[in-house]
């Protein structure tokens, strides 16, 4: 290929192409995001040449794997913004989710701090009916205690008073001998009286 051939059809950054020839296979291959560019044919020699065919296929080629370059690079970005939006959709579901574990774990404490407050409370509580029923077992042994002292001064009683009965009992005994001695004695000292 010569040189003039070569900077006619591809150029290079620098020094584009001045005009290239375009084959007509490429008005039935729309490319997505190609604009074709309004090109002419120069000289008839480029048709002619003999490396024509091999200049049209490899263009051809060229083209082809643009389209597939572009078709991956359109697939490349969907798949791209699709992760995008998936990464944001787990992101927020991490949230959710991390917000939901720090809501429970809140809760948690609250329940905790509240059942250990009761806790406390019935420690105190079981403490005082603890206290109370100590209290309540000294009232009754001390009760019991006057009871059976009470018992025992009755009893005591009891015994004095059926010894004071016993006694006056012996001295209405007593009394009555007396009464009959007295009796006697004035019968007799009257009789006497009366001789």
């Amino acid at each position: 290929m010569d040189s003039e051939l070569m900077h006619s059809i591809v150029g290079s950054y620098h020094k584009p192409p001045e005009r290239v020839f375009v084959p007509s296979f490429t008005q039935n291959e729309p490319s997505q995001n190609c604009h074709p560019a309004n090109l002419e044919v120069t000289s008839p020699k480029i048709l002619h040449s003999p490396n024509s065919q091999a200049l049209i296929l490899a263009l051809k080629t060229l083209q082809e794997k643009i389209h597939r370059l572009e078709l991956e690079r359109t697939q490349a970005e969907d798949n791209l913004n699709i992760l995008s939006r998936e990464a944001a959709q787990y992101k927020k579901a991490l949230e959710n989710e991390t917000n939901e574990r720090n809501l429970a774990h809140q809760e948690l404490i609250k329940q905790k701090k509240d059942i250990s407050i009761q806790l406390s409370s019935a420690q105190s509580r079981c403490t005082l009916l603890e206290k109370q029923l100590e209290y309540t077992k000294r009232m009754v042994l001390n009760v019991e205690r006057e009871k059976n002292m009470i018992l025992e001064q009755q009893a005591q009683l009891q015994r004095e008073k059926e010894q004071d009965q016993m006694k006056l009992y012996a001295k209405l005994e007593k009394l009555d001998v007396l009464e009959k001695e007295c009796f006697r004695l004035t019968t007799t000292q009257k009789t006497a009286e009366d001789k």
